[in-house]
């Protein structure tokens, strides 16, 4: 039995002004209208929300904000993302949004040195071991210098019963039938490419990037997966990869990930800004008009409800 719901979990970028301040009433607006199109299992500070880039001033407002604005949304448990070189920081955020009434983390491995097998157990136990009544996601990335091993997720499942869920956005078949064969306890979250090859070998749950644009259509293709209904399965898989052509094609560039995830949420917040935290490039609003007129004519069925 897994330790999170298979549900779909999605990420909410962060509205920056022209002065580099947060958008505040945009950014709650966002994080209502996620939850009321159907996506109430959110996090804040991955990979696209920018949590690499903030600084602790900026982490304590937003992390306050998100939480608050969840439970007034009717959301899940606010998710709050945990990005540092330093194991340290990492544990003071913690216990500042444990402050706040947040006891649910998604954590990546320090990374100004790849950690060892040895120091990666240690990451683990500070974390999982020092908040016992919180629960943990890891991020498994290659940003992070390596990937932890769907064995060794299994031994750090049974060290920390705390650590609940994990997260990959690879598309790997030998590792993704790994994780599903070793670590079955966590819940594992994929990316519409990666779900579609492990759902039919475990119950993994859907990580949305390009599907976030229609949250009933993403819980639909987590539905064909969970149910077997294979067809049907097949189909949106089709047409996901489509929608993934549209906004690399549309892109013409490779960019962090924040500039993709605003731009495809920029479809239902028409006023959304696109710009990053600096010095990160994003992409411009003719790219935007370019995947969103593609959209309506090639895939309108993804555009939002």
């Amino acid at each position: 039995m897994s330790r999170y719901p298979r549900t779909v979990l999605g990420t909410v970028c962060l509205p920056w002004r022209d002065d580099g301040a947060l958008d505040e009433p945009l950014f709650r607006r966002t994080i209502r209208n996620l939850v009321a199109a159907g996506l109430p299992d959110l996090y804040i500070f991955g990979t696209a929300g920018e949590g690499y880039a903030v600084t602790d001033g900026m982490f304590r407002r937003v992390a306050a904000i998100f939480a608050e604005t969840m439970r007034e949304a009717g959301g899940a448990a606010p998710m709050v993302g945990i990005v540092s070189q330093s194991l340290a920081t990492m544990l003071e955020r913690i216990e500042h949004c444990r402050t706040l009434g947040i006891d649910t983390f998604q954590i990546s491995l320090p990374n100004w040195s790849v950690v060892s097998d040895t120091e990666l157990r240690r990451v683990f136990a500070e974390l999982c071991g020092g908040f016992p009544e919180a629960r943990f996601l890891h991020y498994n990335l290659m940003r992070s210098g390596r990937l932890v091993s769907p064995r060794l997720y299994a031994e750090l499942a049974e060290a920390h019963p705390n650590l609940v869920a994990t997260k990959y956005g690879g598309g790997d078949p030998f590792f993704i039938s790994g994780l599903m064969q070793h670590a079955p306890k966590l819940r594992h979250f994929l990316t519409e490419q990666g779900y579609y090859i492990g759902a039919p070998l475990g119950e993994c749950g859907l990580l949305t990037s390009i599907s976030s644009s229609n949250p009933a259509r993403a819980f639909e293709y987590l539905n064909a997966g969970a149910n077997g209904d294979w067809p049907r399965f097949a189909a949106l898989y089709r047409e996901l990869c489509g929608v993934l052509h549209a906004l690399l094609d549309s892109a013409g560039g490779s960019f962090v990930d924040g500039a993709y995830d605003k731009t495809i949420l920029k479809l239902s917040e028409p006023d959304f800004p696109l710009r990053l935290l600096p010095p990160y490039e994003t992409v411009g609003d003719a790219v935007f008009e370019a995947y969103r007129k593609r959209l309506a004519a090639e895939f309108p069925e993804w555009l939002p409800g």
